[in-house]
């Protein structure tokens, strides 16, 4: 890449990172720095051990995951947004020390006293207890280490007691209804921590609602369950705290996100750019298609949009304004080509993960499947890319600022084969946890390959920017383990929301009054859906909101006739519109402050570029474009999807070759909506969808070709549309 390239961020670039997930690490001092730096590598030597030669628990990985992200949220994250991190002093360290001394002895003597009919505890450990606590109170510093005491306490008694707990399922003692409720408690706080009031908040009313459901009338009133009841069954079920959302972040997800923090290290974010660079940079709006190709690069394994965001549009947004989009088009195009690559496989945003363990459907069947509605969105955004800057004029990159594409696979090539090994050990079988472990290790191969035939033929091979020693291992481990925090966090609290929905059965309550208020029609049920999923997109972080949501509609949709995996693959898409949909489009905040953009404007605009996003789960619940018919039909549904996709973009900027008039552009959403008809659809008069597939197809061929050859100057008298 040349220095006229690579130094394009450097002139609009604002500090991207550091307040993303609003922690204090930066100010943590040296004692306390090093401890959260030991507690990083732990978790993260944990689950490189556990993903490869390792062979542990589940109940034991799960909860020591959980113990640890609990331990370094509540290090890191202070308990107000306007807080500052302080060392804690002598009695801080003592009066927590006493909180949870007193905590667990009460809780143990407790059980002791009930066993033999006493009336309470002693009282010396009460009044210490509260002395402590009151101390507590009153210093956060003291609360932080009290939290964390006890979070490390319940792990120790959940691991301790694990063998019993299995053979008195149900017959639960008061220490463990303590334990529990002090669990529920910290979840609670950590989500709180993490990613704010509304998680807690949610999880709260759920409690609610399993203990005083019987007071609600109509459909979602239930018998209610004692406050043990929840409690128990909140912890020590496999539906609750180490559930689903645990399960998954610490089995599949953790691993993932480490391997996006090693190809950051090893300086493969840097070829991610430079390739689709090299490639689509010389074209009309080059810039803005490098977003997309790097996005979908970058983010088929990072899998989280807001961290694409930040990391390929710290380079692609200044380059799409030096070329001349606007400020909030740039964070649009940069925010949705990234939404797209957490659509696309192998990670999916960790969908894929939990959707393959909900269903039972293998892994890589489900990266087979999401592969093309995925790449169907890329295309959208490719050309509503290519149209907007057609509209403005917006010409490509001089060729010499640019290396060719030969030159740039010639220099990097090397930073493809993690990408081979993961898809071919997911090819040949493998668990997706070994896959990306195998993965992190050829990363570690090449770099220390690398190294050394720099030192053996130092004028033949360059060294690597970024040595992945001891240093750099520990640095991609404290980046990846604060990478997952955010969504790690709420894993324990979303617990809690599916662990009520099953305790309860409002599930099929909530597929029952889905069912009825929709009045028997998919489309209606599908746009209830959709307003469901923007509503809790406020809320949660999209992987939490499709699980919730999935859980409660996925059943719903199942009865309309909706396949078990079209019904997955609808709630995901669906849960993803919290990013681009206004007013929440948190997304959208984030690219518009790297495009020193109105984040409003950027909202909007985003959700204008991505209407795919609403039509895909049309397409999932219509056609069988997720390969749920025969392959005649499914490939017969991607082709004509494919050039629906085209019409549709067209039709939503008003520009196909030159700018539509009214008839066209009418006519390129009727041709657009043919398209995307199923092939097995009728109509009155004998028409089949096929039928209206191909007229689609010819409409859409017949109005690009008009297009072409009309003559220049009859654009001049049209109406810019869109």
């Amino acid at each position: 890449m040349t220095e006229r390239v690579a130094d394009v961020t450097a002139e609009t670039q604002p500090p991207a990172s550091p307040g993303i997930t609003g922690s204090c690490r930066a100010q943590l001092p040296r004692f306390w720095s090093w401890f959260y730096q030991g507690c990083a590598v732990l978790l993260g030597g944990f689950a490189l051990w556990s993903a490869g030669p390792g062979i542990p628990e589940e109940h034991f990985q799960l909860s020591f995951y959980t113990v640890l992200t609990w331990t370094l949220t509540l290090l890191i994250f202070p308990e107000r947004k306007s807080a500052s991190w302080r060392a804690p002093e002598l009695l801080d360290w003592v009066t927590a020390a006493a909180v949870v001394g007193c905590s667990t002895a009460a809780i143990l003597r407790a059980e002791r006293v009930a066993e033999a009919g006493a009336a309470s505890a002693d009282w010396l450990i009460w009044v210490g207890g509260l002395v402590a606590a009151g101390i507590v109170l009153l210093r956060p510093r003291a609360r932080n280490l009290a939290l964390i005491g006890l979070a490390i306490a319940c792990f120790i008694y959940y691991e301790a007691q694990f063998d019993e707990l299995i053979v008195r399922p149900g017959a639960w003692t008061q220490t463990d209804f303590w334990v529990a409720v002090v669990a529920i408690v910290l979840a609670i706080e950590v989500a709180r921590r993490g990613l704010g009031l509304w998680i807690p908040a949610i999880a709260l009313v759920f409690l609610a609602y399993a203990h005083f459901g019987y007071l609600i009338p109509g459909e979602l009133s239930h018998r209610g369950s004692t406050v043990e009841q929840i409690a128990n069954y909140t912890l020590y079920s496999q539906e609750g705290i180490f559930g689903v959302m645990t399960s998954v972040m610490a089995n599949y997800v953790l691993i993932f996100i480490f391997l996006g923090a090693f190809m950051a290290q090893s300086g493969m974010g840097r070829f991610f750019i430079e390739l689709p660079l090299a490639i689509a940079g010389r074209t009309a709006g080059g810039p803005a298609k490098v977003a997309v190709l790097a996005s979908a690069l970058f983010g088929s394994i990072s899998g989280s949009s807001l961290a694409n965001i930040v990391s390929t549009g710290a380079f692609t947004i200044p380059l799409m304004k030096r070329v001349g989009f606007r400020p909030h088009v740039a964070g649009a195009i940069e925010n949705t080509a990234s939404l797209g690559g957490q659509l696309l496989p192998p990670v999916m945003g960790s969908g894929a993960f939990v959707m393959s363990e909900i269903t039972g459907v293998p892994y890589l069947k489900i990266m087979a499947i999401a592969a093309v509605p995925a790449l169907l969105y890329l295309l959208s955004i490719g050309v509503i890319v290519h149209m907007e800057a057609k509209r403005r004029g917006i010409r490509g990159m001089e060729p010499g600022e640019l290396d060719r594409p030969m030159v740039v696979l010639r220099r990097g090539w090397f930073h493809l084969v993690p990408f081979a090994v993961l898809l071919g050990f997911l090819i040949a079988g493998f668990s997706p946890d070994w896959c990306a472990a195998m993965a992190i290790g050829s990363i570690l191969l090449i770099n220390w390959t690398r190294v050394a035939l720099a030192e053996l033929r130092p004028g033949r091979f360059e060294r690597p920017d970024q040595v992945l020693g001891l240093r750099g291992i520990r640095n991609a481990l404290v980046e990846g383990t604060e990478n997952s925090l955010l969504v790690g966090s709420a894993a324990a609290a979303i617990g809690i929301i599916v662990g009520v929905v099953a305790l309860t059965g409002l599930g099929l309550k909530m597929s029952y009054l889905l069912v009825s208020f929709s009045g028997g029609s998919l489309l209606l049920a599908l746009a209830l859906v959709a307003v469901a999923s923007l509503v809790l997109g406020m809320a949660l972080p999209i992987t939490a909101s499709y699980l919730v949501l999935v859980v409660l509609a996925g059943p719903a949709l199942q009865e309309f006739g909706v396949a078990l995996i079209a019904a997955h693959m609808i709630v995901f898409w669906l849960s993803q519109d919290s990013n681009i949909t206004p007013p929440v489009c948190l997304g959208a905040y984030v690219a518009a402050s790297i495009a020193v953009a109105d984040p409003w404007k950027t909202g909007w605009t985003s959700f204008r570029f991505a209407k795919m996003l609403y039509v895909m789960p049309l397409l999932f619940a219509y056609t069988p474009i997720l390969m749920t018919g025969t392959p005649g039909e499914a490939v017969w549904t991607m082709m004509t999807a494919t050039v629906g996709t085209i019409a549709f973009s067209a039709w939503t900027m008003g520009w196909l070759h030159r700018r539509t008039s009214w008839p066209e552009w009418l006519l390129l959403g009727a041709a657009a909506l043919m398209c995307f008809l199923p092939a097995a659809f009728v109509l009155p008069g004998d028409f089949s969808g096929g039928q209206l597939n191909v007229l689609g197809i010819l409409v859409f061929a017949a109005l690009y070709g008009w297009q072409r050859t009309r003559p220049a100057r009859a654009v001049a008298t049209q109406t810019l549309r869109g």
